[in-house]
């Protein structure tokens, strides 16, 4: 129900959507840009409203009050990044993608654009999950979840463990892509560890980062990050704005699946030809057909074979179960080569990004394909062109609920 809330100078309330506020007396601003109402639909956006005097709204929505909501840090950084490449890297939780928003507001109300970069493929702010996005922005924005994007690279997991080099390779696409000398690079929750260590040291060697903001959650919990930063990149430690609305893992879940359904409403099935259509992140349709040798094939793995191929190192079968990995193994030890197989249930609603002149334009959901005949049918709004298709690692419903993923050991 809508509820009057006085905001005190200096003070806030962070609302969480769906939500909307209206402004009923003195002065407020949604994440440092100026707005006297608002409403949000889709879920799990946040909305920072702060007050410059004794304020009143109505809200309509979830939230919480904030005694002090915005940290000195924040209105000091848009002054340090302006025509500046930096890289934000944080924990999960730690805040990166609020300071991106309050800090794109501040500098656009001044006249300048903003270039951002959002490689956080398992909580992206701007499109669609499993994706690295960009966008030129000249205007104040209520939240970059709302935006879409200019560019996209596709991914096609909730994790960058396993994508190392796409993640590289997608960020330095989406940097290319950039128009803006101010340029905000949003970047994953990913900070422990040695593959971790390996990735941020990779991204900012590639990147190039004029700063590197690492916002901490307790005082020294990014050193093993700092250290790793060649010194010519100026470092800068700040502490995590604290918040009281908190984001538990079915929470992460449900906002991935409201953004996932925002790219695909209005979504349609859509068969597309394969013949002329290269398909990525996979090693499907990269040998030969071998329908000759299928019955020797069901007689090993004791299941259907719905589709085999070869080629010099590999052998790849789509089946219509799952297979004991002994007589996969057998297998590869009596060809003396690499096997690989997919039960055919793995690829029914796997996640993929539909391509053309190798950026990703947009996403959608496998419905049912027949690598045999040549076709896939998928869930898609996208009617343009197509000359590839990139396979994903997650697999969903028509309604972005999670259903599994596709190993990476898969075909």
């Amino acid at each position: 129900m809508p509820e009057e809330v006085e905001i005190p100078k200096g003070e806030g309330v962070l609302v969480r959507s769906p939500a909307s506020i209206k402004l009923l007396s003195g002065n407020i601003e949604v994440w440092g840009a100026e707005f006297n109402e608002i409403a949000v639909q889709m879920d799990g956006v946040e909305l920072l409203v702060t007050s410059s005097t004794d304020s009143k709204v109505v809200v309509d929505g979830h939230y919480v009050k904030l005694e002090s909501p915005i940290p000195d840090w924040w209105r000091e950084l848009p002054e340090i990044v302006m025509d500046k490449k930096t890289m934000f890297i944080g924990r999960v939780d730690s805040g990166k993608s609020s300071t991106i928003v309050f800090t794109i507001n501040k500098i656009v109300r001044g006249g300048s654009t903003v270039s951002i970069i959002d490689s956080d493929v398992g909580q992206s702010d701007l499109g669609p999950p499993g994706v690295i996005s960009s966008k030129d922005v000249e205007k104040p924005v209520a939240h970059t979840k709302l935006l879409e994007p200019d560019f996209m690279y596709f991914i096609g997991d909730k994790t960058p463990s396993g994508h190392f080099l796409p993640m590289v390779k997608g960020l330095l696409n989406a940097l290319d892509r950039s128009r803006s000398r101010t340029v905000l690079i949003n970047t994953t929750g990913f900070v422990d560890g040695g593959a971790a260590r390996a990735l941020k040291r990779f991204k900012v060697e590639f990147l190039d980062p004029d700063i590197l903001v690492l916002i901490e959650k307790e005082e020294g919990d990014l050193d093993h990050i700092a250290k790793m930063v060649p010194r010519d990149v100026k470092v800068l430690k700040v502490r995590s704005p604290v918040r009281d609305l908190t984001k538990s893992r079915n929470y992460r879940i449900a906002v991935r699946r409201a953004l996932l359904r925002r790219y695909l409403s209005g979504a349609t099935t859509r068969k597309l030809d394969l013949r002329g259509i290269e398909l990525t992140n996979t090693f499907l349709t990269t040998g030969r057909a071998k329908d000759e040798y299928i019955p020797f094939l069901e007689r090993i793995l004791g299941v259907r074979v719905r589709w085999m191929e070869e080629s010099p190192d590999m052998l790849i079968a789509i089946t219509e179960g799952e297979v004991d990995r002994r007589k996969i193994a057998t297998l590869s030890d009596l060809l003396n080569k690499e096997v690989r197989v997919g039960p055919m249930d793995v690829y029914k609603g796997l996640y993929v990004g539909l391509i053309q002149g190798r950026e990703c334009k947009s996403v959608g959901i496998i419905q049912s394909m027949d690598i045999k005949e040549g076709w896939m049918n998928i869930l898609t709004k996208y009617e343009g062109p197509v000359d590839g298709i990139a396979l994903g690692y997650i697999r969903f419903n028509a309604e972005g609920e999670e259903l599994g993923s596709r190993g990476m050991n898969l075909p």
